[in-house]
């Protein structure tokens, strides 16, 4: 991610420079940074999640380049691309929860009741493509859509204060679990991601504006076939950035 940032860092550069010397008729030319908050989680509250006891969105930075064609003075259409990371860290009580957990013994999978925290931080490469239309006050909204290719994974977490059943019915065994077991799901992420997505900007002054966008996953983040968790989860995130408008 590091490298990306720095190789959209000096594209950006090179294009402001450029752009000193050229007028760009009806394309608009914008770079901003800014933080993505939201979470990682199912559509809707599982029954198997009985309390969320605690969220906090990580500090999730980005990154992006952005054009938009002017079709007329209220129409355009834009894409872009954006380096981001997407992260939460959560905390929740949960009964007859569906896990697959790494032990002493080895990896197991089962039904877990007692308490999960899951840590998920992904990096992603971003391509928007969204329709404008242009407001009074300086103001334009937009909605479309996104896609996103995974690069950099991490969805990690650990269970404990519970037990852990296993087996078929007649024939289960119980595990108490007052030492956390962790579970580490990274490699079974999905490389792809997409969704809908709008937002609304201000351009404050001639050059900097800001912006406010909310994108949601349609995809889920796991891979076809998944069983470490029994519920597909998707990405959606609030994002608030500032920008220097060309």
């Amino acid at each position: 991610m590091k490298r990306a940032y720095s190789f959209l860092l000096l594209f950006l550069l090179a294009q402001g420079g450029f752009s000193q010397e050229k007028s760009w008729g009806d394309f608009d030319f914008k770079i901003k940074a800014g933080a993505n908050i939201g979470g990682t989680a199912p559509m809707g509250i599982p029954a198997q999640v009985r309390e969320i006891k605690s969220f906090n969105p990580l500090v999730s930075l980005g990154i992006e380049a952005d054009v938009v064609r002017w079709l007329n003075a209220q129409w355009g259409v834009s894409s872009g691309v954006r380096f981001e990371n997407k992260g939460m860290t959560s905390v929740a009580r949960v009964k007859e929860y569906a896990l697959r957990l790494r032990t002493q013994e080895g990896e197991m999978s089962g039904l877990f009741t007692g308490e999960v925290e899951t840590k998920v931080k992904n990096g992603y490469l971003n391509i928007p493509l969204a329709v404008h239309y242009r407001l009074p006050a300086a103001l334009s909204v937009r909605l479309g859509g996104y896609y996103a290719y995974l690069l950099d994974p991490s969805f990690t977490g650990a269970a404990y204060a519970g037990h852990f059943r296993q087996g078929k019915p007649g024939f289960e065994s119980n595990m108490e679990m007052t030492e956390p077991s962790r579970y580490d799901f990274s490699s079974e992420l999905s490389k792809h991601d997409f969704g809908l997505l709008g937002g609304v900007e201000w351009n404050a002054f001639r050059h900097l504006l800001v912006s406010f966008d909310l994108s949601w996953g349609l995809h889920t983040i796991f891979v076809k076939n998944f069983t470490g968790i029994s519920f597909p989860m998707y990405n959606v995130y609030a994002n608030v950035s500032f920008g220097y408008h060309f």
